[in-house]
């Protein structure tokens, strides 16, 4: 019923709503009510009406909720020589005292007991391995949060066994005011010195030659000889975990030392360039065997600790499924003393001579012969069916817990390799400036600037000579054809300088300086700056230029 209908609660209106037209889909309506009825009744504004009815009494016995019981672990407490864990449950099981339990406590050692109790009581079902109370962590934090995790993960999976909420163990554990001190079964008598070395030489000779019945129950044999393989095989993984482990830290304190290494050389190199590429890679190294470091742990914590578990785990299932084959052999020896007495009490039927006596002591013990057969079988046949569903919420708990284990390590690796990567990618420009072309440095230019003479004059003492006027030289008068005589000395260095700069090339000697040739560059003009060029102009004859250049004078 829609409770914003206009037909819902009519009887509360003051007046008779309108007609409203039936729809096509429901041909068949209600019929008017009276105006008797109509009669407004005290109504608390808000209520929703009928459209929010509770449910009826017979509904809610039909369904009520499936049998729960959840714990919540609350804190952790360590003390110096045991761990305090503190929970609350909440239940709705018929055999507990109450619902709601708060602020319960009990230590490792009581947890450690509660485990082995389950697994005498309860061959039925395979109860997980107790975690253990410290794990890889770095600091103390860490490890109380992941030992909680872990030990919430295994309260819940207790508790959610439905062969376990049967069980008063369960029940005493939560519901104990004083702590909890079991009562070990009868059967579950520590064994001697002798006793247990007996038992590891009878499991020693079971895997060379078979004893016992022989198993039809083909999933739990399967299961038994796969579970042994898994056992070592999750040690063997755990163990090269921490060899890994133990070699990472050894090339992570190798990057440090050569990172503090290159720090060193940094401070004496001398180009600038490679200076900051050491330094700066010194650092990179540094803080890549700091990442190292995090990821040794991160492995430690996730990988190791999970695989080491796992192969507890697997000898918890394998435990379990050797107590079955024990009740099985048990069973098999009540058959056969059922058997026994069946075939004594066939005989004395046969025999002439048959003391009464006798008869009912050979009924009676073929009778409870035939009820210990009867039980153990049906308690076989039930543990069987159970372990069925044991071993595969067994098998699916522990590929959930491989498999997260194994999608948080390779997301903590892409992480560390995208970071190893950043601190990379950052020396790309120091490392190209290192392997780059060679520029030039502001500072000292490769062609100079000249502003003055090219080399200072040599200083000495002056002399009267040196104030006398120079002689007329010829040089004038001189064919221009030929070459400038050359002074017998040493070759002074703005000459050399001026040969060895590209930008004063040297003229030739039979090169016509009238002729528009380019002349000797200036040694205070700017090397750039090229005086204006002589314009091309006509050849004159020899007689003429000389006859021109002796009216000049």
């Amino acid at each position: 019923m829609d409770p914003l209908a206009q037909d819902v609660n009519q009887g509360w209106a003051s007046e008779a709503p309108a007609p409203i037209s039936p729809p096509i889909s429901s041909p068949s309506r209600a019929p008017q009510a009276s105006p008797s009825t109509f009669i407004r009744d005290p109504q608390v504004y808000g209520d929703p009406g009928q459209a929010l009815m509770s449910p009826s009494a017979e509904l809610s016995k039909k369904e009520k909720p499936p049998p729960y019981l959840r714990v919540r672990i609350a804190a952790l407490e360590r003390n110096r020589k045991d761990l305090l864990i503190r929970f609350d449950a909440s239940t709705n099981l018929p055999n507990f005292r109450t619902s709601l339990y708060r602020n319960m406590q009990r230590s490792y050692v009581e947890f450690q007991r509660f485990a082995e109790q389950l697994q005498l009581c309860c061959p039925q079902t395979i109860i997980p391995a107790l975690p253990l109370p410290h794990t890889s962590a770095a600091t103390d934090e860490e490890d109380d949060r992941l030992v909680r995790i872990v030990l919430q993960r295994w309260f819940s999976r207790v508790a959610d066994d439905p062969q376990l909420q049967k069980e008063d163990e369960l029940r005493s554990f939560i519901e104990s005011d004083f702590g909890y001190n079991p009562i070990p079964p009868p059967s579950a008598r520590k064994q001697t010195t002798g006793a247990a070395a007996t038992s590891v030489l009878t499991a020693a000779l079971s895997k060379v030659v078979r004893r016992g019945p022989l198993d039809e129950d083909d999933e739990i044999m399967s299961a038994r000889t796969t579970l042994e393989r898994l056992e070592p095989a999750w040690v063997a993984a755990a163990g090269s975990v921490g060899n890994l482990s133990k070699a990472r830290k050894t090339l992570a304190a190798a990057q440090a030392d050569v990172g503090a290494k290159l720090i060193g050389l940094a401070t004496d190199e001398s180009d600038m360039n490679l200076a900051a590429a050491e330094r700066k890679m010194g650092r990179a190294y540094e803080q890549i065997s700091g990442m190292a470091g995090q990821q040794i742990t991160s492995d430690n914590v996730i990988l190791n600790d999970t695989l080491a578990y796992q192969s507890t785990n697997a000898r918890a299932a394998r435990d379990a499924l050797a107590q079955r084959t024990q009740i099985l052999e048990d069973s098999h020896s009540a058959t056969k003393t059922a058997i026994t007495k069946r075939r004594n009490v066939e005989r004395m039927k046969g025999s002439s001579n048959i003391n009464p006596q006798k008869v009912d002591d050979a009924i009676a013990e073929m009778e409870e012969a035939n009820a210990i057969e009867s039980r153990l079988t049906n308690n076989l046949n039930a543990i069987s069916a159970h372990l069925h569903t044991a071993l595969r919420t067994h098998s699916r708990n522990a590929h959930e817990d491989v498999a997260v284990a194994l999608l948080e390590h390779a997301r903590m690796n892409i992480i560390f390799n995208r970071s190893v990567l950043r601190e990379l990618e950052a020396l790309k420009p120091d490392l190209a400036r290192v392997t780059g072309p060679v520029l030039a440095n502001p500072a000292t230019p490769t062609t100079p600037t000249r502003t003055g003479p090219l080399m200072s004059p040599p200083v000495h003492t002056p002399t009267q000579a040196a104030f006398a006027p120079a002689p007329r030289q010829p040089g004038m008068s001189q064919s221009m054809y030929l070459p400038p005589p050359v002074e017998p000395g040493p070759r002074s260095q703005s000459a050399g300088v001026r040969a060895a700069t590209p930008s004063t090339p040297s003229t030739p000697g039979n090169v016509d300086p009238l002729g528009g040739a380019p002349m000797a560059q200036s040694m205070y003009a700017a090397p750039g700056h090229r005086p204006p060029q002589r314009r091309q102009g006509r050849a004159l004859d020899e007689r003429k230029a000389a006859k021109l250049l002796a009216g000049g004078f």
